[in-house]
């Protein structure tokens, strides 16, 4: 005896499943094709990254090396190319947005590093002043490390004139930092690629 249509299980279980699907799709906007549509947890993400101030870490260890408030444009004239790079930070609770050089730079053993300029750094100078072969005539130079994890940061320089003498870890208001672009990034990009959204922490 053939089994009535209505009553087959599996006919049952797949109208059901179609009612299920339907209802997804007309009530739930995360599934539709809405160009504004947003998942649960977009609205958490974007309040984060509109309040995380722009400043530079140490690739390594994550330490504070700037404010992102205190960008140069020194211009090296033995630079080989600059490139801008556009940086957003807080200051003073104002969202800023500048555009910032990032200079080409070769030393004398023939390795490049792409470096901005900046007045403040918890970079912390070691060794002493070399006057030759400097990036910046009219200046001397030294090496800067992390001041957490010692890693090699980029390079402080000061005038001649200022460092006769002295051995200071920090450059004075007439000095500045160079730091290597590819050693330091962004407090909004660490936070992209650690930030978990809390939806999936509950």
């Amino acid at each position: 005896m053939q089994c009535n249509t209505f009553y087959n299980p599996i006919m049952l279980v797949s109208k059901f499943l179609l009612v299920v699907l339907c209802c997804c799709y007309l009530f739930c906007p995360c599934l539709t094709c809405e160009g504004d549509a947003k998942f649960p947890f977009d609205n958490q993400i974007e309040e984060i990254n509109a309040t995380i101030p722009n400043i530079f870490l140490c690739r390594m260890c994550g330490l504070s090396q700037d404010d992102g408030g205190s960008f140069l444009d020194t211009a090296s004239p033995f630079s080989l190319s600059v490139r801008n790079e556009t940086i957003v930070y807080e200051q003073k609770a104002t969202k800023v947005v500048k555009t910032v050089p990032v200079q080409k730079l070769k030393n004398p053993a023939g390795n490049v590093f792409y470096v901005v300029t900046l007045k403040n750094s918890s970079c912390k100078g070691v060794g002493k002043w070399v006057s030759d072969s400097t990036w910046f005539p009219g200046y001397s130079w030294k090496a800067c490390v992390c001041n957490k994890c010692g890693r090699h940061l980029g390079w402080m320089f000061e005038v001649n004139s200022a460092v006769k003498g002295s051995l200071p870890t920090q450059p004075t208001k007439t000095g500045f930092y160079a730091l290597i672009r590819d050693y330091i990034l962004t407090e909004s990009v660490a936070q992209t690629l650690t930030y978990v959204p809390k939806i999936f922490r509950e």
